[in-house]
């Protein structure tokens, strides 16, 4: 049976990170809990990996490459007896590159040798691949929503640079803008399947307040 406990550790270890990207930790904690419940494996221990320990992440702003590296799992076991997967930190870097928009990107690792207690930490290669340009705009909400789908994408669009480039920082300007919009309960900004040309569709994910109940007076 899977661990909770395990990802409400993960949840709570990026909401305690410092930058103040909100859609950026909201995505990776979604990646992360999607990840954990695919892989079935059960994190032992975790760790922020240095710089010093991958190689190929150099371009990105040192606070989007620490939040990439926080809380990976070192070492992990699956959920059947015996089966190990201690390549986990590297597949879940990947998960968290293709979230954050590089579709292309391959992580791949080398366990460091030695008999150290805790575990020793693997060496992670990563090889980012193309960055990919926002394509359509779809919005998600419930059926109740009372801001028309047209608005919220108006709003998005205006958010985006000339160059169209998907950034996690394009996620975070998206969800400033249509958060203006209206009271929402969250708004999660998040690529979609990556299409042809080097194009990825935006998904606006919107949860709205529900209205409190007018009460009448005697």
């Amino acid at each position: 049976m899977f661990r909770r406990t395990a990802l409400a550790a993960f949840s709570l270890s990026l909401a305690a990170c410092s930058t103040p990207q909100h859609n950026t930790r909201e995505v990776l904690q979604r990646t992360d809990t999607r990840f954990f419940i695919r892989e079935q494996c059960q994190p032992k221990s975790t760790a922020a990996l240095s710089r010093a320990q991958v190689t190929g992440l150099d371009e990105l702003p040192a606070s989007l490459r620490d939040r990439l590296l926080a809380d990976l799992p070192v070492e992990a076991t699956g959920s059947r007896p015996f089966i190990q997967c201690q390549d986990v930190a590297a597949r879940l870097l990947e998960d968290r590159l293709h979230a954050l928009c590089w579709p292309e990107a391959r992580v791949t690792w080398q366990p460091e040798t030695g008999t150290s207690t805790p575990p020793p930490q693997p060496r992670l290669s990563v090889q980012l691949g193309t960055r990919y340009q926002v394509d359509a705009i779809w919005v998600v909400q419930g059926k109740n929503a009372t801001v028309p789908a047209s608005r919220i994408i108006k709003a998005a669009q205006s958010a985006l640079p000339k160059d169209r480039a998907c950034t996690a920082r394009t996620f975070e300007d998206i969800r400033t803008q249509v958060s203006k919009l209206g009271t929402f309960h969250r708004v999660l900004v998040a690529p979609g399947p990556p299409g042809s040309e080097h194009k990825v569709p935006v998904v606006i994910d919107i949860s709205e307040k529900t209205p409190v109940p007018q009460t009448r007076g005697k």
